[in-house]
């Protein structure tokens, strides 16, 4: 497929945007490692709904123009995770009357974010004191990363519905609110653009409209009777940027949700697996963007079934994973040393001015240097050499993390009977596999082969044959990783074995709508 590459937003040529525009081109803006895959969902179904009520969900009329009005819903959020008093009233109060009376003193006090905090709706909308706090209850047990020690402005209720999605926000102590780009870091508005791009964009707005947002779970109404009426943010959120057009991963992507999505399960039973589905086609939309770069061979990771023992495997695998974490790294400077071998930059050193003229080409194509960089050589090279350094240390901070980050939390690595971290898929990536990529019963080497051509996975002798080929491995070692596989898969409901030469991996949930 032709790609085509989106130039720098000319919004990013002042001081307000990055202190360099390189992770941005290559990636888009922006892809982050705090922002967990979990929460990329989120902020991706915040946008979603937005652009919903605006009549144009998955829809770009112009490339990179994204322009949304999220939710902020303070109330319910106030309710659910900056609500200290709920237990200590119930403790206290000794008829239900008084239970309300005084939680809605106390929670007038301490509400972050809201103007005017008045709860006294509630009382109209539970039988009890006690419902209400056991509503409360539910929400709190449901949240996603519910134990984590952020602030209550940025944790998140289980996304039910289109009453519990909201942005991710920093409410101060004087009551100011402002949003946060740490946790809702834009790789949510990333993942909106992709799948806007991909071919499947029309078929896939509508399952996840109908899924999701009109047809949402029971549970979305215990979030409506919290919060009553939405409250959206004051300020429209602007400045996306993805730099392809199109994208082979775009498509294999919104293909893995159409399959997930397509499944006769309950729509929020359907989340998990298009958040892992999600972290790892993110995850090798990096790798495969560097390698485009940097003009190498298709992505492979190599994965180890776990063993009991060291294998030949384990080694393979742990050398692929160091190589695929090595890539953007080594494409961020690939990028930027590639300006020297432009006809531009030739002509520039031979001006009559090479340090100006160089300097306005590395101002043009990377939005470096600015006005206050009074300590740079005057050889262009070593200006060269300078962003490479800078662009490196930064890219180190966030998008460097990604792959390490990301992979661990899908259960795609492990670092389990090892020193070395390595590609050692879980019960939980390995379940989400077979459900996106089996929709009819297919034969186990079928399988493996299908992994491997959509994701680069290499677990059997037939995908391994690059490392036998050289000697680096023997075929056992492959066979025998293959076959801890198809158990693993057999323990798991996945496999069903008709003879010794005859394995078939079923979907769960296709193989009882076949019955």
């Amino acid at each position: 497929m032709t790609m085509e590459i989106l130039a720098r937003p000319t919004e990013f040529e002042d001081r307000s945007g990055p202190a360099f525009w390189i992770d941005e081109a290559i990636w888009g803006h922006r892809l982050h490692d705090e922002q967990a895959p979990w929460l990329i969902f989120l902020e991706f179904m915040t946008v979603l709904l937005a652009e919903h009520r605006e009549g144009r969900a998955l829809k770009e009329d112009r490339l990179n123009s994204l322009s949304y009005k999220p939710q902020l819903q303070l109330r319910l959020r106030n309710l659910v995770f900056n609500n200290p008093h709920i237990m200590t009233v119930r403790a206290e109060a000794r008829s239900d009357e008084a239970a309300w009376a005084m939680w809605l003193e106390r929670m007038a006090e301490s509400a972050g974010g809201i103007e005017r905090p008045d709860f006294a709706y509630l009382r109209d909308r539970f039988e009890s004191f006690d419902d209400f706090a056991s509503v409360l209850s539910f929400l709190q047990g449901s949240a996603i990363e519910g134990t984590s020690n952020k602030r209550w402005s940025s944790k998140f209720v289980f996304p039910f519905g289109p009453h519990a999605l909201y942005e991710d926000v920093n409410v101060k102590p004087s009551g100011s609110v402002s949003n946060d780009r740490r946790f809702f870091a834009r790789s949510g508005e990333l993942l909106y653009l992709m799948l806007s791009r991909s071919q499947h964009a029309d078929a896939l707005r509508g399952l996840l409209v109908s899924r999701f947002l009109e047809s949402p779970a029971p549970y979305d109404s215990m979030a409506h009777a919290l919060q009553g009426e939405r409250q959206l943010a004051k300020q429209e959120r602007a400045g996306a940027y993805l730099p392809c057009s199109s994208h082979p991963i775009f498509d294999r992507l919104a293909a893995d949700w159409l399959a997930i999505l397509r499944l006769p399960i309950p729509a929020h039973d359907a989340i998990p697996h298009l958040v892992t589905m999600t972290g790892l086609n993110l995850l090798l939309y990096q790798l495969d963007r560097a390698r485009e770069l940097l003009d190498r061979p298709p992505i492979s990771l190599v994965c180890e079934i776990v063993s009991p023992r060291k294998s030949v495997v384990r080694d393979l695998s742990a050398d692929s994973y160091q190589h695929n974490n090595m890539l953007p790294q080594q494409a961020i400077e690939r990028f930027v040393r590639r300006v020297i071998e432009t006809d531009a930059w030739t002509e520039a050193l031979a001006s009559d001015d090479p340090t100006l003229n160089t300097i306005d080409i590395l101002k043009r194509e990377f939005g470096w240097p600015d006005g206050d960089d009074d300590q740079l050589s005057a050889d262009p090279q070593a200006f060269v050499d300078e962003l490479v350094g800078r662009a490196t240390v930064r890219h180190k901070q966030h998008v460097g993390k990604i792959h390490m980050t990301w992979a661990r939390a899908i259960g795609l690595s492990s670092r389990r009977s090892s020193r070395r971290v390595r590609y050692a898929p879980t019960d939980r990536l390995l379940k989400t596999l077979v459900i996106a990529c089996v929709s009819e019963r297919l034969e186990f080497k079928d399988f493996l082969v299908r992994i491997n051509e959509r994701y680069g996975f290499v677990i059997g002798d037939a995908q391994a044959r690059q490392f036998i080929d050289s000697g680096t491995a023997d075929q056992e070692d492959f066979s025998d990783n293959a076959h801890r596989l198809e158990e693993r898969l057999a323990s798991l409901g996945l496999l069903k074995r008709l003879s010794d030469s005859c394995a078939y991996v079923e979907n769960p949930f296709q193989r009882d709508v076949a019955a």
